[in-house]
């Protein structure tokens, strides 16, 4: 059944409440069918030259480039961020878009594998080859809704793939344009294509005929989402909740660490897969919960239409309904509201920024999973103990170790179980192109950005070649040489 036109998204501006705009959702049945049509573009995308690629995505790069601003305003209108936030969403996407332009064709190159010693008996050299994968499903998410999907398409394309992608539900508006930007591009036809809608149809676009499935988003939807393809015997790249743990130590300095923590915290309103959710003060804790209470406090919330604003709201009703009820079961377990812990009334979706503190593990039970503005600290007696907190989560998407003694804190950022760890650093990381991003445990597997992201849109193929005659002393019929040869071969290679 087609889905009837009176089945519509809305997107909002959550800084409001108002209406911005209806879109019209894909038919469900018409998903198969505009897979098909990416696969059937692919097949000529396949064996494109890399100069015609990479002029192609240069091409959309640049535009998009040209529209920063236009850029800004859709993300600041339909997310809530503010205006900086946004344009560095867009910087970082065309770094990322960039590095694949620039290193892509490496990247994929063939890598040639020496034959061995033994090859003089049995085996010839062979060259690693990186081939398309077909068609990519994607299902992106909106609090990046343009960073957690150009930078993906752009590197499945480069590998020669077909994309059909659905943006996420809450943000239309900016996959519509980003969707636009991409069919001025010049790729061929129905290469790229886009599908809107809610879960019916992310669940239709993964269960169609696609060689890989990529989803962003909560942990809940993608195990939905692997059980669909892992029962389709679908290959998944993932990247799902973080709940990402900061380990301070003794000798970090207070007044930066805490400036840099707040920040790790509350950008994008807590809204940040990376967010900093968790910290444990090596030591005595009350004169950093003090301060970071302090600073918090001291952060404007606000309308992103104003310049002076530091942080903007949750994407939607909804959410901050369920932020609301993750702060209440956190105090239930025991938390204690420093700062923050309300909802903003009137028009928009706000929460004050929170502090909450914990004298045991109990109260971050009830955050696990949490997406928004709010952080809680812990003391500990120390580093052991700091270390065994950060990995009793079962997330791990990152961390951090703060610390003056370098040495001190990579030795036990190397011990937290997360896929990216800083060390003096939060969330920035994320915008290293060439860096690849992921995590471990519940967070979701596979990599994004750089090489890896890059093969990760790719199957391996292993190509062997000999020269035509030469010595093939393992063919039939089998002489009594070849024993003989294989004794010599481990007298001289594996003594």
């Amino acid at each position: 059944m087609t889905i009837a036109p009176a089945d519509v998204l809305i997107a909002r501006n959550p800084s409001t409440g108002v209406e911005l705009e209806r879109v019209v959702p894909t038919s469900t049945e018409s998903v198969g069918p505009i897979v098909e049509g990416a696969r059937e573009a692919q097949r000529s995308w396949n064996i494109t030259a890399w100069p015609e690629r990479r002029r192609i995505l240069k091409q959309w790069a640049q535009g998009l480039a040209r529209q920063a601003d236009a850029w800004a305003d859709a993300i600041c209108q339909e997310i809530g961020k503010p205006r900086g936030e946004a344009l560095a969403e867009m910087v970082m996407s065309l770094d990322a878009i960039r590095w694949t332009i620039n290193h892509g064709g490496r990247a994929l190159a063939a890598e040639k594998l020496g034959a061995g010693w033994q090859s003089f008996l049995l085996i010839p050299g062979a060259r690693v080859c990186y081939r398309p994968l077909g068609v990519v499903g994607m299902i992106g998410t909106w609090n990046y809704p343009l960073f957690l999907n150009a930078p993906a398409i752009a590197q499945a394309v480069a590998a020669g793939n077909g994309v059909v992608w659905k943006p996420s539900e809450l943000a239309p508006l900016v996959g519509c344009k980003l969707q636009e930007s991409l069919d001025k591009a010049g790729f061929p036809p129905g290469l790229i294509a886009m599908v809107q809608g809610g879960a019916e149809v992310g669940r239709a676009l993964i269960e169609a005929r696609v060689d890989k499935g990529m989803f962003t988003g909560g942990s809940e939807n993608g195990r939905r989402v692997l059980t669909t393809l892992a029962a389709n015997g679908v290959p998944a790249l993932v990247e799902l909740s973080g709940f990402d743990p900061a380990i301070v130590l003794p000798d970090a300095p207070r007044a930066s660490t805490v400036r840099s923590l707040t920040w790790g915290a509350f950008v994008g309103c807590g809204q940040t897969c990376v967010a900093v959710k968790r910290i444990y003060i090596v030591g005595d804790a009350e004169p950093w919960i003090k301060e970071l209470a302090e600073s918090a406090r001291s952060l404007r919330v606000g309308d992103p239409a104003s310049p002076d604003i530091d942080m903007g709201p949750l994407i939607s009703e909804a959410a901050r309904e369920r932020f609301d009820r993750y702060i209440r079961a956190a105090v239930e377990r025991g938390a204690e509201v420093v700062t923050g812990g309300e909802s903003r009334s009137g028009p928009g979706w706000f929460s004050a920024p929170t502090v909450l503190s914990a004298r045991s593990a109990e109260p971050e039970s009830a955050l696990a999973g949490v997406f928004g503005p709010v952080v809680l600290v812990r003391q500990v007696k120390d580093a052991e103990e700091a270390v065994a907190a950060a990995n009793s989560s079962r997330f791990g998407l990152a961390a951090s170790v703060w610390g003056r003694d370098l040495d001190a804190a990579r030795a036990l950022a190397g011990r937290l179980d997360a896929g990216t760890v800083t060390i003096n650093d939060a969330v920035t990381p994320i915008g290293h192109a060439s860096a690849p991003f992921g995590g471990t445990k519940a967070s979701g597997f596979g990599r994004i950005h750089g090489v890896h992201g890059l093969r990760e849109f790719t199957q391996t193929q292993v190509e062997h070649a000999r020269h035509v005659g030469g010595l093939r002393p393992q063919l039939f019929p089998y002489s009594q040489r070849i024993p003989a040869m294989l004794k010599a071969y481990l007298r001289l290679f594996h003594r």
